[in-house]
């Protein structure tokens, strides 16, 4: 045990000095050429992939599971356009070395160069991440948030606009949004795990760049929802504390197609005012603003694809792999 935490400390020594020696590079838009073809374009949602290093699990079956569902969507006839991942990629992120060795275990599973991530050896698909709660946390502790292993491992490109970015791709623009750490509401009812949520600055920004894109579809990514079902006490569920009305205010206000999201290990999809919608597809250009759930890929490896076609915008169903 002593010497795995001296080989331990070693590597996070290492990654500290690289991290010095090779400063980070910020960049808050990037744009996406994709080839639409007369079917336009689909890129794929993967979540909560709870991706943890070989000392802390045994079979890799985390590893094993998100590696399955990137050779599946890779493998398709036609090749999604991007890959998306919302959150809680690994088990625990935060700032120590175990959490560092998640992190660099969910990298490996995947392509990089430049600095981005991508599904196939060829990097021609780029995967998008933002972070959850788990990748805040401390392996010890919940209340102990950081995403300094993230950073470093996952993107290193979004530090200084606090993960806040925009991605546009033929007629779409999507936002990347961190809705935060764990926050119990009540400690006796732990099993709540709720998001932090939206500061002040977050709303702000969203608002400056809905308000302005110009593009047809816009669609917003995060890792907790901000619409879900409700408990007996009328409570609403694992959702973001901090400015959840505002942001759905924000959503409708300026069309926002859909708003994609894990957390909850199922799959759901509610309008604002709490509908729940159960046949799927959906031709989302038809409804108000979505609120989507995605089921994980934790317990189980799940999917879902969204489809660009012209003027509609195609939330498919969550798909689970055998």
């Amino acid at each position: 045990m002593r010497r795995l935490k001296f080989y331990m400390g070693i590597f996070l020594i290492s990654t500290v000095i690289i991290s010095i020696i090779f400063p980070l590079k910020v960049t808050s838009k990037q744009s996406l050429i994709v080839d639409e073809g007369d079917c336009g374009f689909y890129f794929v949602q993967i979540t909560d992939t709870h991706v943890m290093h070989k000392l802390f699990d045994k079979n890799e079956d985390s590893s094993k599971r998100f590696k399955s569902v990137i050779e599946n969507v890779t493998n398709f006839d036609r090749k999604p356009a991007f890959i998306v991942i919302t959150g809680d990629i690994c088990e625990w992120g935060g700032s120590g070395v175990t959490g560092a060795l998640n992190c660099k275990t969910f990298v490996d599973c995947l392509f990089k160069k430049n600095g981005v991530l991508y599904a196939d050896s060829g990097y021609s698909i780029p995967v998008y991440t933002t972070p959850g709660n788990h990748d805040h946390s401390c392996k010890t502790s919940f209340n102990k948030n950081s995403l300094r292993n993230y950073h470093f491992f996952i993107d290193s490109h979004h530090i200084v606009d606090r993960d806040r970015y925009i991605v546009s791709a033929s007629g779409v623009s999507l936002f990347f949004i961190d809705s935060g750490s764990t926050y119990i509401l009540e400690p006796w009812r732990w099993q709540y795990v709720l998001g932090s949520g939206l500061f002040y600055n977050d709303i702000i920004w969203l608002e400056e760049k809905l308000s302005t894109c110009e593009v047809e579809h816009k669609i917003v990514l995060m890792h907790h929802p901000s619409v879900n079902i409700r408990d007996e006490n009328g409570v609403m569920r694992e959702v973001i504390v901090r400015n959840r009305q505002r942001f759905v205010e924000l959503c409708e206000k300026y069309d926002v197609e859909l708003v994609l999201c894990g957390h909850t290990h199922t799959s759901r999809v509610f309008d604002s005012n709490e509908f729940l919608y159960e046949n799927l597809p959906l031709n989302c250009s038809m409804y108000p603003t979505l609120f989507v759930q995605t089921d994980d890929c934790k317990q189980g490896v799940h999917y879902r694809n969204v489809t660009v076609i012209g003027e509609d915008v195609w939330l498919g169903q969550c798909k689970e792999l055998g």
